[in-house]
């Protein structure tokens, strides 16, 4: 808003003890929240209460009577004008005149502009540093399998449906509302059995500690009371207009904007850690004298929630895994359950080894507020009524890990078996951009106790009728094996790895060869061979 100052009026000697303006919106948009036009009045010279009016008036024909009432010269009478005409209805973008009338004094006019100002679409960018911005991934398309990249631009949307006015406004002339954060995890916004295209706003994924970057689109106009498009009101002649970006307490202004151009803006940092995190961004005006810095508020803004998935550092695939849509970037559903185990465990995500951490004990479960594992799955042995150590989910031939069925509520049923869960471990640890992570196959193991991933406790009899060893396992490895992490299975950790009960061993980045607390030693009794794989795709 221009502030105008009683100077105005003690410009000409005949108005000193009449009325002084204060505050005066100069442009305006009453259709953001708050954007009611705003102005401050007093009197100087007189100790009586002194009767004013205002009018708003456009070509000279009064449209609006927002305030009748006393100014004194005690305080500053605040008055707003909310930009609707005597009959209540929105009053479109053009030039105004505010109008303060007084008893025998000559009238007072003051310019305002309504303009049609507000945010169509979003555009995450990668920060200075580069390749830290990525796009998110869903892998169903309502009750089927398909693989859906969020936009490369224009992650939110907010635009007219198809026959439609204008992107701004309703047909009926009030404000399009802010489009919320979709919060479906593995299908992306339909409309019918066809992907939305003009109303979304997906989650965005960065690398932890990176500075987001957001292109916001301008929109280009509105829609009048009467269902006309109208037009955006500015440039106005004499002013510029720039954006504002606020959030945790950090503002930050664009260059001069036009109608249906964009604005390039920076946010502050995101937290060093991986993790989710909701914020409001808030996208208001400001109005300035062209030629000249001095920028004044236009009054409201509107209130953007936007959700921002942290990454390690960018997502890792399979070799050869390029230019598929399901590696387009990390998988919403993946970034979703981290960010929930972080809040359930509250444990810390800033480098490797602590995201490990927290992932093997997040996909195990039974932990803290994780009553049971990811999915709530089962290793597949028959006291748990599974059928004997099968790989379910995992296909060896493809070399590749049937994500999208096991995070679908375990859609090719509970039981899964080690081959399963490295695959899933290895895939989900890489996407969040987890480096150097690995399948390692041992070879056969005589175990020692063990609590396999669903089981209600350690067991010494895996297989029942006392059968209790393996012909192979599978687990991971960022460290070429000589640390390795298994999301399949417990080792016991106190200090009689033979026998139960037994004390959770959390095999994350657990030494290999150490004799007492090492993988090999509490695992088996015989001395395990190993070998080193390759990293699975998914599908």
């Amino acid at each position: 808003m221009v502030v105008i100052t009683g100077a105005l009026a003690r410009s000409n000697p005949a108005r000193r003890s009449q009325v002084q303006v204060d505050l005066a919106t100069r442009i305006a948009d009453p259709k953001l929240p708050g954007g009611g036009a705003r102005f401050g009045l007093h009197v100087e010279g007189s100790h009586s209460p002194v009767m004013a009016s205002m009018e708003v008036l456009q070509a000279g024909v009064v449209v609006a009577k927002p305030w009748t009432g006393f100014l004194t010269d005690k305080s500053i009478q605040l008055i707003s004008w909310d930009g609707l005409d005597e009959l209540g209805n929105r009053c479109s973008t053009g030039s105004y005149t505010v109008q303060i009338s007084t008893p025998g004094q000559p009238t007072l006019d003051l310019p305002l502009d309504i303009v049609r100002l507000g945010v169509s679409e979003i555009e995450a960018q990668s920060s200075a540093a580069g390749n830290d911005e990525f796009p998110m991934v869903y892998f169903r398309k309502g009750s089927t399998y398909a693989y859906y990249s969020t936009p490369a631009i224009h992650e939110y949307a907010n635009l007219a449906p198809v026959g439609e006015v204008s992107d701004l406004d309703q047909d009926s002339g009030e404000p399009r509302p802010v489009v919320a954060v979709h919060l479906d995890t593995d299908s992306p916004v339909l409309d019918g059995a066809n992907y939305e295209t003009d109303t979304f706003n997906y989650p965005l994924a960065y690398t932890m500690g990176a500075a987001p970057v957001l292109e916001l689109t301008i929109g280009s106009g509105g829609t009048a009371a009467d269902g006309s498009f109208m037009a955006p009101g500015y440039p106005v002649p004499g002013f510029d207009l720039r954006c504002v970006l606020s959030t945790q307490g950090a503002s930050v202004a664009s260059g001069p904007i036009t109608p249906g151009g964009t604005a390039t803006l920076s946010l502050p940092s995101l937290p060093s850690e991986v993790g989710r995190t909701d914020a409001v961004i808030v996208a208001s005006w400001q109005c300035a004298p062209t030629g000249t810095s001095q920028w004044s508020d236009v009054p409201g803004g509107l209130s953007i929630p936007l959700r921002f998935y942290t990454l390690l550092g960018p997502p890792v695939w399979a070799a050869g895994a390029a230019n598929e849509t399901r590696y387009a970037g990390p998988w919403v559903e993946v970034a979703e359950y981290v960010s929930t185990w972080k809040d359930v465990l509250a444990m810390p995500t800033y480098g490797q080894r602590k995201f490990t951490a927290l992932f093997v004990r997040g996909f195990f479960g039974q932990i803290g507020g994780l009553s049971k594992p990811i999915e709530e799955l089962l290793y597949d042995c028959p006291p748990l009524g599974g059928d004997g150590g099968n790989t379910h989910y995992f296909n060896s031939g493809k070399w590749e890990m049937d994500l999208s069925r096991l995070l679908n509520n375990h859609a090719k049923g509970v039981y899964v078996n080690c081959t399963d869960t490295m695959g899933a471990t290895t895939t989900m640890l890489s996407m969040m951009g987890a480096t150097g992570v690995r399948p390692v196959r041992l070879g056969s193991m005589s175990l020692k106790a063990i609590w396999g991933i669903g089981a209600p406790e350690y067991t010494t009899n895996l297989w029942g009728g006392g059968s209790h060893g393996f012909s192979y396992h599978h687990i991971v490895t960022d460290a070429n094996s000589l640390t390795v992490s298994d999301t399949c299975m417990q080792l016991d950790e106190d200090g009689a790895p033979g026998s139960t009960p037994g004390i959770p061993g959390w095999n994350s980045h657990r030494n290999w060869k150490d004799p007492v607390i090492g993988y090999n030693a509490l695992s088996s009794y015989n001395n395990t061979n190993k070998s080193l794989q390759a990293l699975p795709g998914i599908y």
